[in-house]
């Protein structure tokens, strides 16, 4: 069973005992001051048909990474694509799409802290299920290699649309704001991101 196969928030209760919690928990964010580069990528992202899962991932939120990371510069590293078996018995196994972790000098991942799946079909609550796994083995993972996080964030993006999360303990809290992405106007989201890192850091 790959995480993939997590399709319904029931799930994550009934095999992992985790309570799911839809509500607004997202404050007020500091200003992100966006780059000329994002606006020029986006821009060109806008004239490109984005309608398929690969090219809003490529033109969309992989730059919107590298703007996180253009401010960030050596606080975090960015895996994509990353093969993440944690858990056989518990069935936390597979590819995530994203994963941002807080040790830059390794090549293999470490601490990771964010969990990011783009939706299917732009369906972002279909993505709950399968994020929250996710974001659960990420715990383990991080409590087994002995450096524990108190939260875990994480998000689903249909590119135009995305939802935060985090998890505390057994508690996923799933935010029922979400936060719109316009490719004229980024800094909303890379707000968003910015203060999750600057939390995980912080708790470090």
């Amino acid at each position: 069973m790959a995480y993939n196969k997590f399709k319904r928030l029931e799930q994550l209760q009934t095999d992992l005992g985790i309570n799911d919690f839809q509500t607004a928990w997202l404050g007020q964010f500091s200003n992100f001051a966006s780059s000329q580069k994002i606006l020029d990528d986006l821009a060109e992202a806008s004239r490109e048909t984005l309608t398929t899962e690969k090219a809003k991932s490529e033109f969309v939120v992989v730059p919107i990474l590298k703007e996180l990371r253009r401010h960030n510069p050596d606080k975090f590293k960015i895996f994509s694509g990353f093969e993440f078996n944690v858990d056989s018995k518990l069935k936390l196994l597979g590819f995530c799409d994203f994963m941002l972790s807080m040790n830059v000098e390794k090549m293999e991942l470490t601490a990771p802290i964010f969990c990011l799946l783009e939706a299917k079909n732009a369906e972002i609550e279909k993505g709950f299920a399968q994020c929250g796994a996710e974001m659960y083995a990420a715990q383990l993972f991080n409590e087994r290699k002995g450096q524990p996080q108190k939260v875990i964030y994480g998000c689903v993006t249909n590119a135009f649309s995305w939802c935060f999360m985090k998890l505390e303990g057994k508690n996923l809290y799933i935010d029922t704001n979400f936060v719109p992405l316009n490719l004229a106007a980024p800094h909303n989201v890379l707000a968003v991101l910015q203060w999750i890192l600057d939390v995980s850091i912080a708790n470090k």
